[in-house]
């Protein structure tokens, strides 16, 4: 068996919680810096967190720690990703369904989405790739 000599990443993100959204964030902007590709599909309830309005707002839904992170002024996903985009091969995608089902546009997500495709054009990304799902 040939070892995959350019590892890769597809992380698939459906919570609009800050904390999974956030540890996501962290996994694959790490993966990112040390030579991973990584594929970030936002899809379902997680597109939420990625409207600019709820960004600048840092309107998001939290738990506990989702809470401290706000109030402490920790450095929240849109930077690490923005940094992992930055650093390395960090891509990120939204599900057109959701888009559509919602209204919303590109536009209307903050500038480090890439695009906005559907789940077949995902699936052939993500087709020799280590899937984790948050």
């Amino acid at each position: 068996m040939e070892e995959n000599k350019n590892p890769s990443f597809a992380i698939i993100v459906m919570s609009e919680e800050l904390e999974k959204i956030h540890a996501a964030a962290l996994i694959g902007s790490m993966a990112a810096m040390t030579g991973t590709t990584v594929n970030f599909f936002l899809t379902m309830n997680s597109l939420k967190a990625f409207l600019k309005e709820n960004v600048s707002e840092k309107n998001f839904k939290t738990g506990d720690v989702g809470k401290a992170m706000i109030e402490k002024d920790v450095t929240l996903f849109p930077k690490l990703l923005e940094t992992g985009k930055e650093m390395g091969d960090l891509n990120i995608y939204c599900c057109a369904l959701a888009m559509d089902v919602m209204g919303w546009r590109k536009e209307d997500l903050i500038d480090i989405v890439d695009d906005v495709i559907g789940i077949t054009t995902f699936l052939n990304m993500a087709q020799n790739a280590k899937v984790i799902t948050v």
